[in-house]
């Protein structure tokens, strides 16, 4: 496994590396050699996830940093994916230097948390729900983080040293789908866990389960507030990044604490 997660992060810092270069020169973008690069490097992540995280034929271990490397992946993933239609370059070196962290820690705080997920079909939606709605909020959150950085170079009227940036619309454009998107999940996630979890209303989970809500009905007024009401550039930024922040506690708060304490 060591190898795999050390290869795995070389062609991490390779992408990186590549899409580095080439906002700060003016060749000729070469999208192919990254794109290359980066799906090595995802290929050898899920390998370390599949060994890390597969235990046993019925036995998995869904330890915190497992858990938020399976989310990078998917992040990665999904950035990775879009990134030559919406020309997102720019995003990619923060999604995959935040991955090499992740993996590398992971080499080194073994950290168990055991389940069996096998004969509970449910769950296993309901997780893979939630991971993929924290993944598209997440991505969200870059871009709104982005458009944090272009607004504040134009008011000051700085000359941008990036080459190959997006329009600032452009951007907003794309928040706005992914906010729907995983607005979408978000609402099947919250749903499958009430039809598929037993004890959801439980002391253990009300914070997870009361976190998860107030973060929806966050989304829920940023987009019809948009909609309707035409909100746009800071509202829009500051309401995305934090439903983002209380889905990261309530999928991980809870777990972080019993690791620190």
């Amino acid at each position: 496994m060591l190898i795999v997660a050390l290869l795995g992060i070389g062609f991490y810092l390779l992408a990186t590396g590549l899409v580095m270069r080439q906002f700060f020169s003016a060749q000729t973008h070469t999208p192919d050699r990254v794109l290359t690069a980066a799906w090595l490097a995802m290929i050898l992540h899920l390998a370390v996830l599949g060994m890390a995280i597969i235990q046993a034929q019925t036995v998995q271990n869904l330890s915190v940093l497992n858990v938020a490397s399976l989310v990078a992946l998917l992040i990665n993933g999904l950035l990775t994916a879009i990134s030559r239609q919406q020309n997102s370059w720019i995003l990619l070196p923060f999604a995959y230097a935040f991955t090499v962290v992740l993996l590398f820690s992971s080499l080194f705080t073994p950290y168990y948390y055991l389940t069996s997920l096998g004969d509970r079909p449910g769950l296993v939606i309901h997780i893979a729900l939630a991971l993929l709605s924290y993944a598209m909020m997440s991505i969200a959150s870059l871009f709104a983080l982005l458009q944090v950085y272009l607004n504040y170079q134009l008011k000051h009227r700085r000359k941008l040293r990036l080459q190959n940036v997006p329009p600032l619309l452009s951007i907003e454009k794309q928040l706005v789908r992914l906010l729907q998107i995983g607005g979408v999940l978000l609402t099947l996630s919250i749903s499958s866990g009430f039809l598929f979890i037993d004890n959801i209303l439980a002391p253990n989970n009300l914070d997870k389960v009361g976190l998860s809500v107030v973060a929806w009905c966050l989304y829920a007024t940023l987009l019809w507030g948009h909609y309707q009401r035409g909100w746009r550039g800071q509202r829009l930024v500051i309401m995305t990044l934090t439903g983002n922040v209380l889905l990261a506690v309530a999928y991980f708060g809870s777990r972080l604490l019993q690791l620190i304490f």
